[in-house]
């Protein structure tokens, strides 16, 4: 219940904060547009249209939390029209004076959706999906109009006029996207009770925070102003003072002139200017005009400045300007005048008359913008200066020049030389005000909201939680401390149930298991060590081997990343067959094959159940049908067609409604209702008229299905009902009986002393039912310490009539001791005197047993914990670590004290980002038990680990595996190694079957071709000839016979059940020739299947009867039987004799080695023959003994293993 409750309240004062907060903005927006006057220049003054906007806007919210559904809707309307109004009105020429109550296109965008939304909530039932939709979409724009102020591109989005606006609305939109879909649960749900402190609350704490929020705009502003008026009046100053010291430098040059008779040696001049342009870095020429205007000496810092006076002597306006210079006493700064590039520099004039009359101008070159430059070099704030000649611009600074319109905060004006007047404007940009202007404060208006919105929550919480501490505190006096303490095993019981069921094993690339957990031996029967380093077929049927294998090559080549649902079967340890169900995924990264296999027995037998289901749904007595929810029937059985009369055919597709009795059918309706809902309908009683018009009393039930449909259940009572009555007096009966198990009622007179008993009272006092005994005598059934506890409850009740409930011990008639709960209370008479005392009496000694068995078992399991071999450690949902056992403290390094209470992360901050978190997460988001194996780097450690999570958080155990990590390098190396040499005996295998036969064909091939010409040699070189080819076709054979030999591994087949009478058949067929040319005799019996692979055991069979025919004695034709012996159960034999020549059994170990002949003068060949038989058998598990005995024969005993698809072979 609280957790349903506790995101509604939230949603609640989420939607309650958000409408107040608008309200509360809107008004302060309002007011400082209003207040606002001439004198606040720099102020920045938002849109009092977003003020109006956002005042009715919280308003409507405001009307539709507390239910005030006509005033939200007219709300809703008005300022839906009022937005479109300030669209669209202010860009109509003729109302060009409502611009002040303009908004942007993406507000009103906002604003429409936003009431929109409302809108839909009210009117329509699934409201809510237009308000998520409509919730996403201002979402959206409040983050678009947010990141426009960083990205200009998004301009176009913004939702406010001034980029302080934006900051402010922007937020205030994501956050009614946010609340947009809530608004359904709000309107249409019970929420929690609300009342009037908590609204003054809200308001009180979101009105202090917009009065503070505009109070630091107010003071904001104020301080950029003050700052601006500083800047200005100390840059008035400065470039007064400059400008007067360069006036006075040449009018002190000039005066110095004016004392000579001609023109100033150039020695003179050259040094006193050069000492002028490196002390006054604003000037950049200095020179000598005659009266008619022509240069006669000019020292220069670049012919840019040479120029610039050409170009400033010929202007007529500049002319002037010197001749007054000339006609005047004192010195002048002319106009302002760009160069090519636009720089402005200035000329500073004074006349020089010498000793001769002659009137001289001595003038020098300024450079404004580096003269102000360097009177703002140490200036590094973010204000912006523009410097003005009579509304000439000649000198701008502008920290940012990105930004809006410019805001004028300071203006001075300066009179330098004769009146000449010089404005500076100091200003700030829109976009680019200070962070402490543009961020502070709606940073303290948000935190505000939010520590409002949290108050809000806290008061609401905080009635919530004095609600259901009322509730508790009654529902905690029907508590017991037997259900507590039961509670609290039931709770030690989960903790402890946190091993899974299914089988988690992993696979390596051979096939063979490298982990598995305990359920294989629930679900196989075998457990973990038996299995682990075997090979997973041989658990697999044959059935299913080749299905499993294809399955496990296409995870492990990547053709399939996921396997999920596979099925097979694998054999029990007792030989009975398990289904399981798969899924497994093949990692790259540890070359290893995750499965986890489910026990489908269970499902399978559900299914099987389903099916019997739905039999029985056909075949059963009772009535079952299936409507949907439009009264139409969609399915029935036959006994609902049999008691109605009708045709399955006829009721299929119509409404059961004309079926039931009229009077009845209001009560259906209700249960239809009822059903809808998802309550189950049990024992609706109606009547149902069938085909001849009868009535027929039913008893229904139903459920609704996830598929839209009724499931129903009914059965004919019609000629039950009389004796239903009887049955429900029974059931009551019946009913207050089972209430009553092992509890026995007393009764206790005060005034005679006497009791009364129920008869289990005796049963539990295991007494005979007879006399009950007087009290006095009762109490001494009470053990010692039980009897002064009862006396005294018993007295305080006769006394004071305060009832009592106590657990105590007695001991029964019979010496067995037992633990009751004794419960009584006082009955009083008319005049409130207290007459008897009654109560009652359980037999609790099976709940006190549990509870030491509980005590016993928690300190058993502690002292398992302790004891374990393996690290175990819990962590708690917030992953601080809550138990940690003596073998975790050796492990980690860290004693149990320092680990308990701190997180996981904070202990070991090398585990994040790693297996080992990426592990233990999903294992506590999916509730997944997870194994893995990692390598911890900090203490150099390879660990297996096993997690498994609960309510609790998560249990996981763990070992270190560095040894068996070693040893599995050196088996990678190993068998690296074996690959190597495989493939070396590959080659030489491809040298022997190609290379060394080569050399043999030629010397057969030319050898031929000279026994072709017989005439050209005599009998000895003829002889020689054939002796030549007779080597070459032994070593022929030989090459041969080795590869044969070689094979027998390197292209052996899989093992498969092999039918041993066909492969014989078919060697005797291929040695038919031989058979014929020796008169051989060969007596075969039927022999048995077996599991093996069939070329080789053709080999087996041929080289066998080839040795038997070949090693006959001369003039006795060879005679061979093969049949089969049966020794026991697990192995069969297979026998070979022959009548040959035999040998000595001293040479038995002999005989199966390579190139071993024991008849090598008599019989030729190779000697591979029964070395390629020895070394197949070696391949099938199968044992070769030989009896043999010079020249009575020999018998070749071959003993091959009988699995379990034999034996069932066998038995079909």
């Amino acid at each position: 219940m609280s957790e349903m409750r506790n995101p509604v309240i939230g949603r609640f004062c989420l939607v309650l904060s958000l409408a107040i907060a608008l309200m509360a903005i809107g008004l302060v927006i309002l007011f400082d547009h209003f207040s606002l006057n001439d004198s606040a220049n720099g102020r920045v003054s938002l849109s009092p249209g977003g003020g109006l906007v956002s005042v009715l806007l919280g308003t409507s919210l405001l009307a539709l939390v507390f239910r005030r559904t006509t005033t939200a809707v007219a709300l809703a309307c008005l300022t839906s029209i009022i937005a479109l109004c300030q669209a669209v009105l202010p860009r109509i020429p003729a109302t060009e004076s409502l611009e002040i109550l303009a908004i942007s296109t993406p507000l009103l965008l906002v604003v429409l959706l936003t009431e929109l939304a409302l809108l839909a909530v009210i009117y329509l039932p699934r409201g809510r999906h237009v308000g998520l939709a409509c919730g996403l979409l201002v979402m959206a724009l409040g983050l678009l109009s947010l990141f426009s102020y960083w990205y200009p591109p998004l301009q176009a989005f913004s939702l406010g006029t001034i980029p302080q606006s934006t900051i402010i609305v922007s937020p205030l939109a994501i956050l009614a996207g946010m609340v947009l879909p809530f608004l359904h649960t709000i309107h249409r749900r019970d929420l929690p009770n609300f009342s009037a402190r908590l609204v003054l609350v809200g308001a009180f704490g979101i009105a202090l925070t917009t009065v503070t929020w505009h109070a630091m705009r107010v003071q904001n502003s104020d301080s950029l102003q003050d700052r601006a008026e500083v800047l200005a009046e100390q840059l008035r100053a400065s470039s007064t003072a400059t400008f007067n010291d360069d006036l006075a430098l040449i009018r002190r040059l000039a005066e110095r002139q004016q004392l000579l008779t001609g023109m100033p040696a150039q020695g003179d001049w050259e040094q006193d200017v050069q000492g002028y342009l490196n002390d006054f870095r604003e000037i950049r020429l200095i020179g000598i005009l005659d009266p008619g205007q022509q240069l006669l000496r000019a020292d220069s810092r670049g012919e840019q400045y040479r120029r610039w006076l050409d170009s400033f002597l010929q202007i007529p306006d500049n002319q002037k300007w010197l001749d007054q210079v000339i006609s005047s006493s004192g010195t002048h700064l002319s106009p302002p005048q760009p160069d090519e590039s636009g720089r402005m520099y200035a000329m500073i004039a004074a006349p020089a008359r010498a000793v001769t009359g002659k009137p001289w101008v001595i003038f020098a070159v300024i450079d404004l913008e580096d003269a102000y430059s360097s009177l703002l070099q140490h200036y590094d704030g973010d204000l912006s200066v523009r410097v003005y000649y009579r509304n000439i611009p000649v000198f701008h600074l502008s920290p940012d020049t990105s930004g809006g319109p410019a805001i004028p905060l300071a203006t001075r004006h300066t009179h330098s030389d004769h009146d000449s007047q010089w404005r500076i404007d100091v200003y700030a940009r829109e976009g680019v005000l200070p962070a402490t202007v543009l961020y502070l404060p709606p940073m303290v208006l948000f935190t505000g909201l939010i520590l409002s919105f949290l108050m809000m929550l806290s008061q609401l919480f905080w009635r919530e939680s004095e609600r259901r501490f009322r509730s508790l505190r009654k529902l905690n006096q029907t508590v017991n401390a037997h259900l507590s303490r039961e509670m609290s095993f039931r709770q030690a019981n989960e903790r402890i149930m946190e091993f899974s069921r299914d089988i988690l094993c992993s696979i390596d690339a051979k096939g063979r298991f490298t982990s598995i957990n305990p359920a294989a031996e629930d679900i196989l029967g075998y457990r973990p060590e038996e299995l682990i380093g075997g090979a997973y077929d041989v658990l697999i049927p044959d059935i299913d081997r080749e299905a499993t294998a294809e399955e496990m090559r296409k995870l492990m080549a990547g053709e399939r990343r996921v396997s999920d649902g596979f099925r097979n079967h694998m054999l029990h340890r007792d030989g009975h067959i398990v289904t399981l169900s798969w899924t497994a995924e093949w990692s790259n990264e540890d070359q290893a094959l995750f499965c986890v296999g489910r026990d489908m027995t269970d499902q399978l037998m559900a299914e099987t159940l389903m099916r019997e289901r739905e039999q029985f749904f056909s075949l059963s007595p009772d009535m079952f049908c299936i409507v949907d929810l439009n009264s139409y029937f969609f399915e029935l059985n036959n006994a609902f067609v049999d008691v109605l009369g009708y045709e399955r055919e006829e009721l299929l597709g119509t409404s059961y409604m004309q079926l039931i009795h009229e009077d009845d059918q209001p009560k259906v309706e209700e249960a239809v209702a009822a059903v809808i809902t998802g309550q189950t309908v049990r024992g609706l009683l109606v009547r149902l008229i069938n085909k001849n018009t009868t009535q027929h009393w039913l008893e229904f039930s139903a459920i609704l299905s996830s598929d839209d449909l009724i499931y129903v259940v009914g059965r004919d009572t019609t000629e039950m009902r009389h004796t239903q009555e009887k049955l429900r007096e029974s059931e009551t009966l019946l009913k207050i009986a089972e209430k009553a198990a092992r509890i026995g009622g007393w009764v206790l007179d005060v005034a005679s002393g006497q009791t009364r008993w129920s008869h289990a009272m005796f049963d539990i006092f295991e007494m005979p039912v007879g006399e009950v005994p007087a009290l006095d005598e009762a109490l001494t059934l009470y053990t010692p310490d039980s009897r002064k506890a009862i006396t005294d409850a018993v007295k305080l009740c006769i006394q004071s009539g305060i009832s009592f409930d106590e657990e105590v011990q007695i001991r029964t008639w019979l010496g067995r001791l037992r633990w009751v709960r004794v419960i009584g209370q006082a009955v009083r008479d008319e005049d409130g005197g207290i007459i008897q005392i009654q109560g009652g009496l359980q037999d609790i000694t099976a709940s006190h047993q549990a509870m030491d068995q509980i005590r016993r078992f928690a300190e058993r399991q502690s002292i398992i914990f302790e004891s374990i071999t393996d690290a175990f450690f819990t962590l708690d949902r917030e992953w601080c670590f809550t138990y940690v056992n003596q073998r975790s403290e050796e492990l980690l390094n860290e004693s149990r004290d320092a680990l308990l209470g701190r997180t996981l992360w904070e202990m070991f901050p090398a585990a994040q980002d790693s297996e080992f978190e990426r592990q233990y997460r999903h294992a506590m988001e999916t509730g997944e038990s997870v194994s893995f194996e990692a390598c911890y780097a900090p203490l150099d450690t390879w660990l297996e680990v096993s997690a498994y999570p609960s309510d609790e958080g998560l249990a996981v155990y763990y070992r270190s595996i560095n040894e068996r990590k070693q040893a599995q390098l050196k088996l990678e190396q190993t068998m690296a190694e074996l690959e190597r040499s495989n493939r070396e005996l590959q080659d030489f295998a491809f040298v022997a079957s190609h290379d060394l036969q080569e050399p043999l064909r030629k010397i057969q091939a030319f050898s031929d071709r000279l026994l072709t010409r017989p005439d050209r040699f005599d009998d000895r070189e003829q002889d020689y000839l054939q002796r030549m080819q007779s080597a070459a076709r032994r070593m022929q054979s030989l090459i041969q016979d080795l590869l044969t030999y070689s094979r027998v591994t390197t292209r052996a087949q899989p093992l498969t059940l092999c039918d041993t009478d066909r492969i014989l058949s078919e060697v005797l067929q291929d040695m038919e020739t031989v058979i014929s040319r020796e008169n051989a005799v060969i007596d075969a019996s039927s022999l048995p299947s077996i599991t093996g692979d069939a070329t080789q055991l053709r080999q087996v069979f041929q080289n066998l009867l080839s040795n038997a025919i070949k090693f006959h004695k001369p003039g006795q034709n060879p005679g061979v039987s093969i049949y089969p012996d049966y020794g026991t159960a697990d192995h069969w034999t297979l026998v070979v004799s022959d009548n040959g020549v035999g040998f000595d059994e001293r040479y038995t170990e002999k005989l199966f080695q390579p190139f071993q002949q024991l008849h090598k003068q008599a019989f030729p060949g190779s000697g591979i023959g029964l070395a390629i038989v020895k070394k197949i058998l070696d391949r099938h598990n199968a044992k070769v003994s030989v009896e043999s005995e010079v020249d009575h024969g020999t018998t070749f005993r071959i003993h091959f293993p009988i699995s379990k698809r034999m034996k069932g072979s066998a038995n079909d």
